[in-house]
């Protein structure tokens, strides 16, 4: 796709800037005649409509987004066809894309991650429950927060139904957010592929770094199968211990080691917020829920097929205390003192008897 793409020409609607692009579509906003409003349209691109599966995919797939009414999902409004050009039209957003508040911070705060996580996750399981829709795209760009500070979902384009056979398309997607499954393009997708990104979205939110950036497609497809990522925290040590188990949770390669369902993952959610607002507090860490007994996360799939969880840079661990305290390697050991003093016992013995009989 062009760097520059030329708008569209739709009749009907004043097409405005280009708002996002991708490998598929591009998104522009506009104004609609009527009814008179402003909107965002998104085109599919003329290399993938060339295709007429692609065509019914996405026509079937938006059309499924559009029967979702929620707060946190962008509204999707129609679709149409115009002069070989296929495009849906949507609610668009007034705010802002986490993204470009991604690129403009650095890094989010903890507190704002998981707030718009757990409202990306009660967005996805209405989709879920609803539909039983998959998004396969989630990615810091496709989450708004509206003016108003309401997080929003958009983007449903590629949302696909997990319980298809059909999973010659499920490779749509972004690579640096992407679940192995999803990667690998051989499994049926449900809720856990979402939850995989959201993973690593959490995880560009904190450290500032997309999960395997800066690699090319297909080496970073390889690694969201099978490579293991630094914990976050060695990138921002402001992260608390139950967040980077949650999202080492969130990005586990084996899906049977992630979340059930969003229902699991909102409580994951919602209980690291709460223990991490109890450290910070200086409170006593409740001993409950599945966050609370973890220091800090073994490995990325939580399973012995793993490799360690940034191994190198984690601090070493101390021993645990056994019935005998630890010894600097060098002092000298209990026996050697015992044997030292009954040397000294004997050689005083027979010095006594020396003096007196001799």
């Amino acid at each position: 796709m062009s760097a520059t793409p030329t708008p569209p020409v739709l009749n009907g609607f004043k097409i405005g800037r280009l708002l996002g692009q991708g490998g598929m579509a591009t998104v522009w906003e506009a104004h609609q005649i009527d009814p008179d409003r402003m909107v965002a349209i998104k085109v599919l691109d003329a290399g993938i409509a060339s295709n007429p599966r692609d065509i019914d995919a996405f026509y079937s797939e938006a059309k499924a987004a559009a029967a979702l009414d929620h707060p946190n999902i962008v509204t999707v409004f129609e679709l149409g066809c115009q002069k070989g050009l296929y495009y849906y039209v949507m609610e668009l957003a007034a705010g802002y894309d986490t993204g470009k508040w991604l690129a403009r911070k650095g890094h989010l705060t903890e507190q704002d991650a998981l707030t718009i996580a757990e409202s990306v996750g009660i967005a996805l399981d209405y989709a879920d429950r609803t539909l039983g829709l998959t998004h396969c795209d989630i990615k810091p760009s496709n989450i708004m927060v509206d003016d108003d500070g309401t997080v929003r979902v958009t983007d449903m384009g590629i949302a696909r139904f997990p319980r298809s056979t059909d999973t010659s398309d499920c490779i749509a997607g972004t690579p640096e957010y992407m679940s192995p499954e999803q990667a690998a393009g051989v499994e049926a997708l449900d809720a856990r592929a979402d939850i995989y990104s959201l993973g690593a979205t959490l995880y560009h939110y904190l450290s500032g770094r997309p999960l395997f950036g800066g690699r090319g497609e297909t080496e970073t497809l390889e690694c969201q199968r099978s490579a293991c990522a630094p914990d976050v925290r060695t990138m921002n040590p402001a992260v608390s211990a139950p967040c980077a188990v949650m999202i080492a949770r969130f990005l586990a390669k084996d899906r049977a080691d992630r979340p059930s369902g969003w229902g699991e993952a909102i409580a994951m959610v919602r209980e690291a917020m709460a223990l991490g607002e109890a450290a910070a507090r200086g409170a006593p860490r409740p001993a409950r829920g599945p966050l609370a007994s973890f220091d800090r996360p073994s490995s990325m799939a939580l399973g012995d097929r793993a490799a360690p969880l940034a191994a190198a840079q984690a601090p070493a661990q101390e021993p645990k205390a056994t019935g005998e305290p630890k010894r600097p390697a060098h002092f000298p050991s209990t026996s050697f003192w015992i044997w030292t003093a009954l040397a000294s016992a004997a050689a005083f013995v027979t010095a006594f008897i020396a003096a007196r009989f001799f």
